[in-house]
């Protein structure tokens, strides 16, 4: 597994002074000029199972019955606020806030990194490529599920309570704003239809997951303009759909 350590040699091809400050935030922005954005669940770590078992424990707790695992599996890809009311708890706002936090933690051992998407991150940083997370997991819960190896790695995390959700745009806006790169040099690799949705609004090029929560026939109905098969399709080749870069290729399927 890729070390922090491994991951700390950043923006080799960025100097001093293309950092620059956000006069609206005070926040420091990197300049590189290019950025490469992900959604974590699906796409950095799989969460599936972690997810389904903490809806489990919630959806039983709540009912005073054990509900099918496929069933629970059904509204997984769900926003957990909107798994519960589907899964039949009353109230289900008041759950998700008190209790999801800590079912998930409880469930952590479960999720995993997909490696080579992180090997693909590491070598967009050592070419001086901003990296962001939009995701729509709270502050609360990235100690535990965003991996110290990614976290170390990336520029800017957008979480819930930052942006408007997806599918606006604003979460992908901001992470670009942030890096000080324009839309049209920055992709967003999502793995659900929100998330082509918000980084289709916001300019991006959109870049679907087909290792994540809906698959790639999905991706593409949706319009996603470039649908990977596989994890380790991610790296500096994704760089040629974007405008400016050399060689840049025509965006297909």
């Amino acid at each position: 597994m890729l070390s922090a350590h491994a991951c700390r040699p950043r923006h080799a091809i960025i100097d001093s002074a293309s950092k620059l400050t956000d006069q609206t935030t005070g926040v420091d922005i990197v300049g590189s000029g290019y950025a490469a954005l992900f959604d974590m669940d699906g796409v950095i770590i799989d969460t599936r199972s972690a997810t389904a078992t903490a809806l489990h424990v919630l959806v039983t707790a709540a009912l005073g019955a054990p509900v099918p695992a496929a069933v629970v599996d059904q509204c997984v890809a769900l926003a957990p606020v909107d798994a519960l009311a589907a899964l039949g708890v009353r109230d289900a706002r008041r759950v998700y806030e008190e209790h999801f936090d800590g079912a998930l933690a409880d469930a952590v051992g479960q999720v995993r990194t997909f490696e080579p998407v992180l090997a693909g991150m590491l070598e967009l940083s050592r070419a001086g490529v901003g990296l962001g997370i939009i995701t729509a997991q709270a502050h609360s819960r990235l100690p535990f599920l965003l991996p110290p190896v990614v976290a170390a790695l990336v520029d800017v995390v957008i979480a819930h309570e930052d942006a408007a959700p997806k599918p606006a745009p604003d979460g992908v806006v901001t992470a670009c704003a942030r890096l000080g790169v324009q839309p049209q040099r920055a992709f967003y690799l999502g793995d659900t239809a929100n998330d082509i949705a918000a980084g289709r609004a916001a300019g991006v090029v959109t870049v679907g997951a087909g290792w994540g929560f809906v698959g790639p026939d999905t991706l593409r109905r949706v319009g996603a303009d470039v649908v990977l098969a596989e994890p380790h399709h991610v790296g500096v080749s994704l760089l040629t759909h974007l405008d400016g870069w050399p060689d840049r290729q025509l965006v297909t399927d």
